[in-house]
Protein backbone atom coordinates (compact mmCIF):
# COMPACT_ATOMS: atom_id res chain seq x y z
CA UNK A 1 0.00 0.00 0.00
CA UNK A 2 1.71 3.24 -1.11
CA UNK A 3 1.25 6.86 0.52
CA UNK A 4 1.39 9.89 -1.54
CA UNK A 5 1.72 12.90 -0.04
CA UNK A 6 0.12 16.20 -1.26
CA UNK A 7 2.32 19.24 -1.77
CA UNK A 8 1.12 21.99 0.55
CA UNK A 9 -0.50 24.99 -1.13
CA UNK A 10 1.39 27.96 -1.45
CA UNK A 11 0.03 31.10 -0.31
CA UNK A 12 -1.68 33.28 -2.62
CA UNK A 13 1.02 36.09 -3.44
CA UNK A 14 -0.36 39.57 -2.34
CA UNK A 15 0.08 41.80 -5.99
CA UNK A 16 2.19 45.04 -5.44
CA UNK A 17 -0.33 47.11 -6.49
CA UNK A 18 -3.35 45.79 -3.92
CA UNK A 19 -5.03 49.24 -2.06
CA UNK A 20 -5.25 48.66 1.55
CA UNK A 21 -9.13 48.09 2.52
CA UNK A 22 -11.09 51.42 3.07
CA UNK A 23 -12.12 50.16 6.52
CA UNK A 24 -14.70 53.18 6.61
CA UNK A 25 -16.60 52.12 3.14
CA UNK A 26 -16.32 48.68 2.89
CA UNK A 27 -13.93 46.69 1.32
CA UNK A 28 -14.02 49.27 -1.54
CA UNK A 29 -15.95 52.12 -2.71
CA UNK A 30 -18.89 51.36 -4.69
CA UNK A 31 -19.37 53.36 -7.72
CA UNK A 32 -22.07 55.73 -6.86
CA UNK A 33 -19.76 57.01 -3.82
CA UNK A 34 -17.32 56.76 -6.07
CA UNK A 35 -18.95 59.08 -8.72
CA UNK A 36 -20.27 61.59 -5.89
CA UNK A 37 -16.56 62.34 -4.31
CA UNK A 38 -15.69 63.06 -7.86
CA UNK A 39 -18.68 65.32 -8.19
CA UNK A 40 -17.44 67.21 -5.11
CA UNK A 41 -14.22 66.84 -5.50
CA UNK A 42 -14.31 68.74 -9.07
CA UNK A 43 -16.74 71.44 -7.52
CA UNK A 44 -14.46 71.91 -4.79
CA UNK A 45 -11.16 72.07 -7.21
CA UNK A 46 -13.45 74.54 -9.40
CA UNK A 47 -14.01 76.68 -6.40
CA UNK A 48 -10.35 77.00 -5.58
CA UNK A 49 -8.39 77.37 -8.99
CA UNK A 50 -10.85 78.99 -11.00
CA UNK A 51 -10.84 82.68 -8.80
CA UNK A 52 -7.33 82.13 -8.87
CA UNK A 53 -6.27 81.72 -12.08
CA UNK A 54 -9.22 83.85 -13.84
CA UNK A 55 -7.51 86.90 -15.54
CA UNK A 56 -10.96 89.18 -13.94
CA UNK A 57 -11.94 89.35 -10.66
CA UNK A 58 -15.27 88.82 -9.34
CA UNK A 59 -16.27 92.53 -9.28
CA UNK A 60 -14.47 93.74 -12.64
CA UNK A 61 -16.34 94.69 -15.38
CA UNK A 62 -15.22 91.46 -17.76
CA UNK A 63 -17.55 92.61 -20.47
CA UNK A 64 -20.36 93.61 -22.27
CA UNK A 65 -23.51 93.49 -19.78
CA UNK A 66 -25.88 90.40 -20.57
CA UNK A 67 -22.90 88.91 -22.65
CA UNK A 68 -24.04 84.87 -23.37
CA UNK A 69 -22.03 82.14 -22.87
CA UNK A 70 -18.76 81.85 -24.75
CA UNK A 71 -15.21 81.05 -24.82
CA UNK A 72 -13.82 84.33 -22.79
CA UNK A 73 -17.02 83.88 -20.39
CA UNK A 74 -18.46 80.28 -20.32
CA UNK A 75 -21.36 81.82 -17.59
CA UNK A 76 -21.84 84.57 -19.95
CA UNK A 77 -21.66 88.08 -17.87
CA UNK A 78 -24.03 89.60 -15.53
CA UNK A 79 -26.35 92.62 -15.64
CA UNK A 80 -23.41 95.08 -15.24
CA UNK A 81 -20.65 93.01 -17.11
CA UNK A 82 -19.34 90.76 -14.45
CA UNK A 83 -18.08 87.26 -15.22
CA UNK A 84 -20.84 85.10 -14.05
CA UNK A 85 -18.11 82.22 -14.16
CA UNK A 86 -15.78 83.93 -11.69
CA UNK A 87 -18.62 84.63 -9.66
CA UNK A 88 -19.95 81.31 -9.42
CA UNK A 89 -17.02 79.28 -8.50
CA UNK A 90 -16.11 82.64 -6.02
CA UNK A 91 -19.81 82.49 -4.34
CA UNK A 92 -19.42 78.26 -4.53
CA UNK A 93 -16.11 78.90 -2.29
CA UNK A 94 -18.00 81.21 0.17
CA UNK A 95 -20.79 78.77 0.69
CA UNK A 96 -19.11 75.68 1.11
CA UNK A 97 -16.93 77.11 3.81
CA UNK A 98 -20.08 78.18 5.58
CA UNK A 99 -21.66 74.47 4.67
CA UNK A 100 -18.15 73.48 6.36
CA UNK A 101 -19.05 75.34 9.65
CA UNK A 102 -22.10 75.09 9.64
CA UNK A 103 -22.54 71.24 9.40
CA UNK A 104 -18.89 70.59 11.76
CA UNK A 105 -20.62 73.35 14.84
CA UNK A 106 -24.31 71.74 14.58
CA UNK A 107 -22.77 67.82 14.46
CA UNK A 108 -20.61 68.78 17.59
CA UNK A 109 -23.19 70.63 20.10
CA UNK A 110 -25.83 68.10 18.59
CA UNK A 111 -23.62 64.84 19.27
CA UNK A 112 -22.56 65.94 22.75
CA UNK A 113 -26.42 66.86 23.99
CA UNK A 114 -27.27 63.88 22.77
CA UNK A 115 -25.05 61.78 24.17
CA UNK A 116 -25.47 63.76 27.66
CA UNK A 117 -29.20 63.55 27.73
CA UNK A 118 -28.82 59.56 26.66
CA UNK A 119 -26.32 58.99 29.01
CA UNK A 120 -27.56 61.47 32.01
CA UNK A 121 -29.73 60.96 34.51
CA UNK A 122 -33.40 61.24 33.62
CA UNK A 123 -33.71 64.93 34.96
CA UNK A 124 -31.20 66.15 32.65
CA UNK A 125 -32.95 63.78 29.80
CA UNK A 126 -36.21 65.59 30.00
CA UNK A 127 -34.62 68.93 30.33
CA UNK A 128 -32.21 68.45 27.25
CA UNK A 129 -35.15 67.02 25.64
CA UNK A 130 -37.80 69.11 26.32
CA UNK A 131 -34.67 72.04 24.48
CA UNK A 132 -34.75 70.40 21.74
CA UNK A 133 -38.11 69.85 21.03
CA UNK A 134 -38.94 73.66 21.31
CA UNK A 135 -36.16 74.11 18.66
CA UNK A 136 -37.26 72.15 16.15
CA UNK A 137 -41.21 73.36 16.58
CA UNK A 138 -39.84 76.68 16.31
CA UNK A 139 -40.25 78.18 12.89
CA UNK A 140 -36.41 77.35 12.09
CA UNK A 141 -36.78 80.83 9.47
CA UNK A 142 -38.37 83.37 11.84
CA UNK A 143 -34.52 82.29 14.11
CA UNK A 144 -32.56 82.99 10.97
CA UNK A 145 -34.16 86.23 9.80
CA UNK A 146 -34.02 87.51 13.56
CA UNK A 147 -30.54 86.37 14.67
CA UNK A 148 -29.34 87.28 10.58
CA UNK A 149 -30.14 90.89 11.41
CA UNK A 150 -29.59 91.04 14.90
CA UNK A 151 -25.60 90.65 13.76
CA UNK A 152 -26.23 92.37 10.18
CA UNK A 153 -23.59 94.63 11.18
CA UNK A 154 -20.56 92.20 11.72
CA UNK A 155 -18.17 92.73 8.93
CA UNK A 156 -15.82 90.00 7.21
CA UNK A 157 -13.78 87.78 9.56
CA UNK A 158 -11.05 85.90 8.15
CA UNK A 159 -12.47 84.54 4.59
CA UNK A 160 -15.60 84.99 5.84
CA UNK A 161 -17.55 87.89 3.56
CA UNK A 162 -19.89 90.55 5.59
CA UNK A 163 -23.02 88.70 6.14
CA UNK A 164 -21.62 85.39 6.38
CA UNK A 165 -21.29 84.53 10.17
CA UNK A 166 -24.27 85.74 11.56
CA UNK A 167 -25.74 83.32 8.53
CA UNK A 168 -23.80 80.41 10.05
CA UNK A 169 -24.98 81.37 13.68
CA UNK A 170 -28.36 81.66 13.00
CA UNK A 171 -28.42 78.22 10.79
CA UNK A 172 -26.28 76.71 13.62
CA UNK A 173 -28.81 77.53 16.52
CA UNK A 174 -31.74 75.72 14.85
CA UNK A 175 -29.99 72.95 12.90
CA UNK A 176 -27.94 71.61 16.06
CA UNK A 177 -31.13 70.09 17.52
CA UNK A 178 -31.92 67.45 14.75
CA UNK A 179 -28.27 65.79 15.49
CA UNK A 180 -29.15 65.80 19.24
CA UNK A 181 -32.50 63.46 18.33
CA UNK A 182 -30.59 61.42 16.20
CA UNK A 183 -27.25 60.94 18.41
CA UNK A 184 -29.62 60.06 21.82
CA UNK A 185 -32.26 57.74 20.16
CA UNK A 186 -29.02 55.85 18.47
CA UNK A 187 -26.99 56.20 22.16
CA UNK A 188 -30.47 54.64 23.97
CA UNK A 189 -30.33 52.10 21.53
CA UNK A 190 -27.13 50.92 22.55
CA UNK A 191 -26.44 50.96 26.08
CA UNK A 192 -28.75 47.90 25.79
CA UNK A 193 -26.29 46.14 23.83
CA UNK A 194 -23.72 43.57 25.11
CA UNK A 195 -20.30 45.50 24.46
CA UNK A 196 -22.02 48.50 26.64
CA UNK A 197 -22.97 46.40 29.28
CA UNK A 198 -19.85 44.53 29.48
CA UNK A 199 -17.91 47.47 29.86
CA UNK A 200 -20.61 48.88 32.49
CA UNK A 201 -20.20 45.68 34.86
CA UNK A 202 -16.22 46.13 34.27
CA UNK A 203 -16.54 49.39 36.21
CA UNK A 204 -15.44 51.45 33.68
CA UNK A 205 -16.53 55.10 33.73
CA UNK A 206 -19.52 56.78 31.71
CA UNK A 207 -17.19 59.54 29.92
CA UNK A 208 -14.64 56.11 28.83
CA UNK A 209 -17.64 54.32 27.87
CA UNK A 210 -18.81 57.32 25.70
CA UNK A 211 -15.34 57.93 24.16
CA UNK A 212 -14.32 54.37 23.83
CA UNK A 213 -17.52 52.55 23.04
CA UNK A 214 -20.54 54.82 21.82
CA UNK A 215 -18.96 57.63 20.04
CA UNK A 216 -17.23 55.11 17.95
CA UNK A 217 -19.83 53.60 17.22
CA UNK A 218 -22.39 56.30 16.24
CA UNK A 219 -19.62 57.74 13.90
CA UNK A 220 -20.64 56.53 11.01
CA UNK A 221 -24.42 57.21 11.60
CA UNK A 222 -24.00 61.36 12.61
CA UNK A 223 -21.56 61.44 9.23
CA UNK A 224 -23.81 60.30 7.09
CA UNK A 225 -26.35 62.62 8.37
CA UNK A 226 -23.70 65.65 7.82
CA UNK A 227 -23.38 64.75 4.15
CA UNK A 228 -27.41 64.88 4.45
CA UNK A 229 -26.97 68.30 6.30
CA UNK A 230 -24.83 69.52 3.81
CA UNK A 231 -27.30 69.42 0.89
CA UNK A 232 -30.23 71.25 3.69
CA UNK A 233 -27.39 73.66 4.70
CA UNK A 234 -26.64 75.04 1.13
CA UNK A 235 -30.53 75.17 0.42
CA UNK A 236 -30.63 77.22 3.48
CA UNK A 237 -27.34 79.38 2.66
CA UNK A 238 -28.75 80.00 -0.72
CA UNK A 239 -32.22 81.25 0.13
CA UNK A 240 -30.99 83.53 2.38
CA UNK A 241 -30.52 86.51 0.19
CA UNK A 242 -34.00 86.05 -0.65
CA UNK A 243 -34.96 87.55 2.77
CA UNK A 244 -32.37 90.03 2.87
CA UNK A 245 -29.90 88.10 5.01
CA UNK A 246 -26.43 86.18 4.19
CA UNK A 247 -23.78 87.18 2.24
CA UNK A 248 -24.04 91.10 1.72
CA UNK A 249 -23.30 92.26 -2.04
CA UNK A 250 -20.80 92.94 -3.62
CA UNK A 251 -19.93 89.65 -2.42
CA UNK A 252 -20.64 86.86 -4.77
CA UNK A 253 -22.76 83.79 -3.40
CA UNK A 254 -25.04 81.15 -5.40
CA UNK A 255 -28.57 82.54 -3.92
CA UNK A 256 -27.58 86.07 -4.20
CA UNK A 257 -26.31 84.59 -8.29
CA UNK A 258 -29.25 83.67 -8.64
CA UNK A 259 -31.94 86.04 -7.23
CA UNK A 260 -29.78 89.19 -9.17
CA UNK A 261 -30.82 87.30 -12.54
CA UNK A 262 -34.71 86.46 -11.99
CA UNK A 263 -35.24 90.28 -13.36
CA UNK A 264 -33.73 89.00 -16.90
CA UNK A 265 -34.37 85.60 -16.83
CA UNK A 266 -36.54 85.41 -20.20
CA UNK A 267 -33.49 87.06 -22.15
CA UNK A 268 -30.55 86.20 -20.14
CA UNK A 269 -31.02 82.94 -19.00
CA UNK A 270 -27.51 82.04 -17.90
CA UNK A 271 -27.47 84.55 -15.19
CA UNK A 272 -29.81 82.53 -13.10
CA UNK A 273 -29.76 78.77 -14.75
CA UNK A 274 -25.60 78.62 -14.68
CA UNK A 275 -24.95 79.10 -10.52
CA UNK A 276 -28.17 76.91 -10.55
CA UNK A 277 -26.87 73.84 -12.44
CA UNK A 278 -23.56 74.13 -10.25
CA UNK A 279 -25.59 73.76 -6.92
CA UNK A 280 -27.62 70.93 -8.77
CA UNK A 281 -24.60 69.16 -9.33
CA UNK A 282 -23.69 69.78 -5.58
CA UNK A 283 -26.85 68.41 -4.23
CA UNK A 284 -26.49 65.29 -6.35
CA UNK A 285 -22.92 64.63 -5.33
CA UNK A 286 -23.88 65.05 -1.94
CA UNK A 287 -27.07 62.53 -2.20
CA UNK A 288 -24.85 59.90 -3.91
CA UNK A 289 -22.13 59.96 -1.34
CA UNK A 290 -25.47 60.12 1.29
CA UNK A 291 -26.60 57.27 0.35
CA UNK A 292 -23.58 54.72 -0.13
CA UNK A 293 -22.78 55.98 3.59
CA UNK A 294 -26.38 55.44 4.84
CA UNK A 295 -26.32 51.94 2.75
CA UNK A 296 -23.39 50.62 4.88
CA UNK A 297 -25.01 51.80 8.14
CA UNK A 298 -27.94 50.08 7.14
CA UNK A 299 -25.35 46.85 6.20
CA UNK A 300 -23.57 46.74 8.75
CA UNK A 301 -26.83 46.99 11.72
CA UNK A 302 -28.02 43.92 9.63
Amino acid sequence: MTTTTLAPTPAPRRHWLRLPHWRFAGRHPNGALALGLGLLGLIVLLTIVVPMLSPHSATDIAGTPLSPPSLAHPFGTDTVGRDVFVRTWLGGRNDLLMVILVVLASSTIGTLVGVVAAMGSPLTDSVLMRLTDAIISFPGMIIVMAIALVFSDMGEVGPFPRGALPAVIAIVVINWASYTRLVRGEALSMRSRDFVTAATLLGYSKSRIVTRHLLPNLATTVVAYMVVDAIVAVVTIAGMPFIGAGIQPPAPEWGSLMLAGTTVLYTAWWVTVMPGLVVTVYGIALSLIADSLLAQVDGGAR
